[in-house]
Order: structure tokens, then sequence, then C-alpha cells
């Protein structure tokens, strides 16, 4: 059966914003999720690769103040990691994550990875990433100015896919996740020039990786927050799936709550279906095997963060469900 793809659109938002450049950090994140898909979908990904089209960037880095892009050597030294990356995901394919039921210390023993030693190391990586991640959440909380031209790419980027006939999915990342549910947000509720229209549209899949979501403090800084809770002015309701993913080890998606706060809540208002409850998956305790691009200040310093989005966008579930959209296969 031919696929078609001419009524898709997958959105990519990105999280905190030391970043590459915008061509780059694109590049990066199509390639890593085409790549996926190609272990077990070779037609699919063949498709992807003649319609690039498909996939488009919400960037905010360069909206920050003091935002630099990485250099030349830093990328591509970050470009030898996602290969890395890639080459685990082809060479041990869906035994890439940890199974249903299986040992969490296990998994990691096969790999010959210690993992004690690993979350002990990812706490020492917690001070580089929380510094950065605090930095530009206050940013996003008291800078109303700079939280608009955040939120700016991608509702722009949803405009367009609702205005071509498309059905978007966005993946978003880190603080990533919680721009995007504040615009998702305000597609939902606002009643102003530039949202109304789009009050009845609604995102085939959001899903995100490494997410804040889940603690108190991000969650007061939303939109929602001045909504009684578990009333439909306090979620958003235009998803039709919403699958989130945690990685052993993240510092900032250690809260697995996303059941209690999100998805039960959103299914008493009928905001999700009861059933299927796949339209809502929490997936906790992955594999990440990003090891961190060596520069002079980490030489001597653990070498895996477990919060980095290309450790993320490998993991099979994500890439058989993004799949399943670009089949037409959800329901």
């Amino acid at each position: 059966m031919p696929i078609d793809l001419s009524n898709k659109k997958i959105i990519m938002i990105h999280g905190l914003a030391s970043k590459p450049p915008q061509n780059v950090t694109h590049q990066l994140w199509r390639q890593t999720l085409t790549e996926n898909i190609r272990v077990s979908h070779r037609q699919l990904a063949r498709k992807l690769d003649k319609h690039p089209e498909v996939f488009e960037s919400a960037y905010w880095a360069d909206v920050v103040p003091h935002h630099v892009p990485d250099d030349r050597g830093y990328i591509k030294k970050l470009q030898v990691q996602v290969d890395k990356v890639m080459a685990e995901r082809r060479a041990v394919k869906d035994r890439f994550h940890v199974g249903m039921g299986e040992k969490v210390s296990g998994f990691f023993k096969d790999r010959g990875i210690d993992l004690v030693k690993l979350l002990a190391g990812a706490l020492t990586v917690k001070d580089d990433v929380m510094t950065n991640f605090l930095r530009e959440t206050e940013l996003y909380d008291q800078d109303q100015y700079i939280a608009d031209l955040m939120r700016a790419p991608l509702e722009n980027a949803l405009r367009r896919a609702w205005d071509d006939g498309r059905e978007p999915v966005i993946i978003a990342h880190s603080m990533g996740t919680f721009i995007g549910y504040d615009v998702l947000w305000r597609f939902s509720h606002r009643k102003t020039a530039g949202f109304k229209i789009y009050n009845k549209k609604r995102v085939r899949m959001f899903i995100t990786m490494g997410s804040p979501l889940g603690d108190s403090t991000i969650r007061d800084m939303l939109f929602s927050k001045h909504h009684k809770p578990h009333s439909s002015r306090h979620f958003p309701t235009n998803i039709d799936f919403w699958h989130n993913y945690a990685c052993l080890g993240d510092v900032v998606s250690h809260q697995k709550n996303f059941d209690a706060v999100f998805y039960e809540p959103m299914r008493k208002l009928k905001l999700l279906p009861k059933r299927p409850k796949f339209r809502a998956i929490d997936y906790v305790g992955l594999h990440n095997p990003f090891e961190v691009v060596t520069h002079p200040g980490n030489r001597k310093r653990e070498k895996r963060n477990p919060h980095k989005s290309y450790g993320y966008l490998a993991q099979p579930r994500l890439g058989s469900w993004i799949a399943d959209y670009l089949l037409d296969r959800l329901r």
C-alpha cells in the first residue's frame, strides 16, 4: 500500500537553549528519529528521506539574550556521539530499552554498566544540566516578552500545519515540554486573535521526553495554574495521544507521576478516552546511552548524560508510535 505523508507534520521543539544552530539541531533530530524508524520500517524511512518537509523545528534558543550557539568543533563531536547512540539502537533493536517485567539492574549489567555507578554519574552532570535549566526556566517565568518569543515558533508551526490541513505531532524535550504544554493550553482556551479560530483543532500526538512537568514548581508557572485543578480549563483539550518518556538517571524528569497529575484527571474529564489506555502512556526507567561530548571542562567527569534528547529520540516505542502515526495506524 502506498505511503501518503501529505497530511503529516512532525514538529520538534528542543529543551535547554545551549544548542547548535537551528539547521544543525533540526538535522540531528530528524536524522535520529528517521534512523530509529528505519530499524523496523525501512520503506517508511526511505519515504521520509524523500520528504524532509514532514519535519519542522520550533527552534527558540536564539531568542534567549545570552545564547551562544555551539561551535563547529563541538558539533563535529556531537555528531559522533549521536552516531554511537544509533549504532547501539540498530545493534540491539528492541532490546534497546528495559522491557516490561525486566529487572533494571540485569538490563544494565548485560551491557557492562554498573547501575550504581550510572546513577551516581548522572548526579555528576546534574549541576550543569540544572544550572542551565533553572536559568532558562526563570527567564520563562519572569520575562513574558521572552516567554512569548519562546512560544512563538511552535505556535506558528501549528498554525501552518492546521492551515495546510495536516495532522500535527509535537515531539518536545525538557523545557520544550512545558513550552509545548502552554502552547496547547492557549490554543484550547484563548479567545483572542490568532487562537480562537484554532480552539477546535487538535494535535494527533504530544510526545514529551525528559519532561519536568511532573514537578509542581514548573506547573505553577503555566497558564493553567489560574484555573481550578481537575477542571477542563486546567488542561489542554486538544490532545489525541500523550506519551511521556523518562530515562533512568535523568535529573530533570525524576518525578514519575504523570498518571496521577495529568492522565487520570484528563480521562475523568473526557479529555482523553478511558479506553484504550494507550492513548496516554508514561514510559519510565528507560535506557539513554548518550555520552557527553568531551571538552576541556569535563574531561575527568562522568561521560553519560541520560537527559540528552538523542537518547530519547532513539527509543524503540517512540519510533514505533511515530511510524503508526505516519502509516495511519493510530486508533
